[in-house]
């Protein structure tokens, strides 16, 4: 069961999104609910500082104290109007600091909500996401940056590729899995294939009282495996994906793409991702 869920709080927005659904998710399942709040110190190079007005520094780390109170004060108003065990925690660091700490938090909740980073407002999101990603060693949650809906899993989606971040994923997912009502193992196929995979993966739920069916769609190699993942969810209306996260080396999926950078650019949904 999920017990327990953090999630990072959003400076310099109106609605934080990733906050109400985490609300909603901590309700769901009776769970408590933790809201990291950052004040971002300003990482300037030492060759820099003599550049910069003392009064410019001073403003800008007010600014971002003031934003960190802000974020707290609309994650307690938001949790309270859930009815759910709350708990805000502050942080004063550099982003890639503040990235670090995080994940090392994550690694003691059961599941971690952050929000998917948005391309028309720059901020830590891409940082914290991923940070949390691959050294967290727990599941996370990303949610849309236009997310409205609170959380529901009626009909869900499981990319299997076999790799070991599925396996992950997928186990992490069970709690969540178990408030569907259609489950669906979705296998994206090039060249030869082991048909038995999909039928071991629904064996495996059903052992754990999930009924779950397969689709497989084989795809060229010029097709885009996230394209076809993401028009999948489409087709069924589906309103979760559970996959595994990065399942090259990060280094390499940011100099060759990667299905997981493009999922985490052009999601829709609710993702539940593992590494």
């Amino acid at each position: 069961m999920i017990r327990d869920i953090l999630v990072n709080l959003a400076q310099g927005v109106e609605k934080d999104v990733a906050c109400d659904f985490a609300a909603s998710l901590a309700a769901t399942f009776g769970a408590h609910l933790t809201g990291l709040s950052v004040a971002y110190e300003i990482d300037v190079p030492p060759f820099y500082m003599g550049a910069l007005p003392t009064d410019f520094i001073d403003a800008q780390v007010l600014e971002n104290q003031a934003a960190s109170e802000k974020a707290s004060a609309r994650f307690s108003a938001s949790a309270a109007a859930a009815g759910i065990s709350h708990e805000v925690r502050t942080l004063s660091a550099s982003l890639g600091v503040a990235a670090n700490s995080f994940a090392e938090m994550a690694r003691l909740f059961d599941v971690t909500v952050v929000c998917q980073p948005d391309p028309d407002r720059p901020g830590p999101e891409e940082v914290i996401s991923e940070t949390v990603l691959m050294e967290s060693g727990r599941a996370v949650l990303i949610v849309p940056y236009v997310q409205t809906k609170p959380f529901t899993a009626e009909r869900a989606v499981v990319a299997w590729d076999g790799s070991r971040p599925a396996a992950r994923a997928l186990a992490e997912a069970l709690p969540l899995l178990h408030r569907t009502k259609t489950v669906e193992v979705f296998r994206v196929t090039r060249g030869e294939d082991d048909d038995e995979a999909g039928a071991e993966v629904v064996r495996h739920l059903a052992r754990h009282g999930l009924t779950a069916a397969v689709r497989k769609l084989p795809v060229g190699s010029g097709e885009s495996v996230a394209s076809a993942i993401l028009n999948e969810v489409a087709d069924q209306g589906a309103d979760l994906v559970v996959m595994g996260g990065y399942g090259h080396s990060r280094l390499r999926e940011m100099i060759i793409g990667g299905v997981t950078r493009e999922i985490l650019s052009t999601m829709t949904v609710p993702v539940l991702m593992a590494h």
